[in-house]
């Protein structure tokens, strides 16, 4: 009888998450934690487009925000007026101009938190995690009990390698909030790199206890569930994983965590460390057929992405 074995092709990329092509429409939900009143908006009024609101485009905040910044307001209605734009230039996709209007949010409002976090993540985003890094480590000076801005922190660690700092952050993330679901899913992420695949396991449950159709948690538990042994029910996961997010296998393999490739050679050894040679082989089960997962209905709008992050 054939012996299945599992290739590990742990390749840790820790290029821009942003690859994926539907990053974009939650970038713009993170920047508005809830959606105003469906009003009439007069669009000759420049104050309440800059306010925006779910009646109001990116362009039509951008001009909004543009004319008041033109206009003699006070410093602090400035500010506001930047921040604002910026957020819109996070709907348009447009990360040099967002964090270039939070820096002059900030230079009209000194320990603006909600600039710092938002600049925070749009560095982030473009690949700036030192720049990130401070700009979180300025929002956890400012306010010490931001369970956000520790996620953040840890994520833009983990795109530097530095592993034991952004698992420090995960943790405090965690405690100041235990339903942290960015969190408990990086805590995850962090545990498959170190192959502690039991841990992996129970974080991202805790994770698809509270969101049902998290992606992220189905993938991940997948592919431990597949290095611990259970081989069939980590390619269900797998799978269930996909039909939430098509996109969801080049995202993870962006966070270091590749897609395990199954072969039916019969050649067994333990797992190698994820920094050692990209192909290390695990003894697996015999592979039967999987059937293709039913998908699961969400319950309250339970969203596949992970949790907002911005700030108003």
């Amino acid at each position: 009888m054939k012996t299945s074995t599992v290739i590990v092709a742990f390749t840790v990329v820790f290029a821009l998450v942003a690859t994926d092509a539907d990053a974009a429409k939650r970038r713009k939900k993170r920047f508005h934690s809830a959606p105003a009143p469906v009003v009439q908006v007069d669009k000759s009024d420049d104050a309440t487009l800059c306010d925006g609101g779910m009646m109001v485009t990116a362009d039509d905040q951008i001009k909004g925000c543009t004319a008041l910044i033109a206009s003699w307001i006070t410093r602090e209605r400035k500010a506001t007026a930047y921040y604002n734009r910026g957020n819109a230039y996070i709907g348009k996709n447009d990360f040099a101009h967002a964090i270039a209007d939070y820096t002059d949010a900030l230079t009209n409002k000194a320990g603006y938190p909600q600039a710092l976090f938002n600049r925070a993540v749009a560095q982030r985003i473009s690949g700036n995690a030192q720049l990130a890094i401070a700009d979180y480590s300025s929002v956890i000076a400012l306010t010490p009990g931001d369970a956000d801005a520790f996620a953040g922190r840890g994520m833009a660690y983990a795109k530097l390698v530095q592993y034991d700092k952004a698992l420090a952050d995960f943790n405090q993330a965690i405690t100041l909030k235990p339903d942290h679901l960015t969190a408990l899913t990086q805590r995850g992420h962090s545990a498959v790199r170190e192959q502690q695949w039991a841990v992996a396991i129970a974080d991202y449950e805790t994770v698809l206890s509270l969101q049902k159709t998290n992606a992220e948690a189905y993938y991940g538990r997948g592919v431990a569930k597949v290095y611990a042994g259970d081989i069939n029910g980590g390619q269900l996961d797998m799978r269930q994983a996909q039909v939430f997010d098509s996109g969801i296998v080049g995202r993870m393999t962006a966070q270091g965590i590749a897609q395990p490739v199954i072969t039916d050679r019969a050649r067994a050894t333990s797992a190698a460390p994820v920094a050692a040679a990209p192909a290390a082989l695990l003894t697996a089960a015999p592979v039967t057929a999987v059937p293709a997962p039913t998908p699961v209905t969400p319950a309250g709008g339970e969203s596949t992405k992970p949790a907002n992050e911005g700030r108003n």
